[in-house]
């Protein structure tokens, strides 16, 4: 039972970052971010910058993802899963703030 809730929570986040990295990628509401993450990043580099910052977000939500179905076999494989999938997303948003926000 708490596995199945502590799933259930987990798999609200997943959906949480899938939706805000939808929200920067295809909508491009970069004002999701905090300015400072931002305010360098001209306007024509708005679109590539949403784009890389977006599928960061999605890989994140993805790690969280899988590492929720791993954990619900009991395994312990869950927890590498979500540490890749939040190294490479976070590893992503560093990329694009660096290549970008100059």
């Amino acid at each position: 039972m708490e596995n199945l809730f502590a799933a259930i929570i987990l798999g609200l986040f997943a959906i949480l970052f899938f939706a805000l990295g939808y929200l920067v990628w295809i909508k491009e509401k970069i004002t999701l971010f905090h300015s400072y993450h931002y305010n360098k990043v001209s306007e024509e580099n708005k679109k590539p910058f949403c784009k890389i910052s977006g599928i960061g977000l999605i890989i994140i939500g993805m790690g969280i993802l899988i590492a929720t179905m791993i954990s619900i076999t009991g395994l312990m494989y869950g927890y590498i899963a979500f540490a890749l999938g939040f190294l490479i997303g976070l590893s992503i948003l560093i990329y694009a703030g660096i290549k970008y926000n100059r």
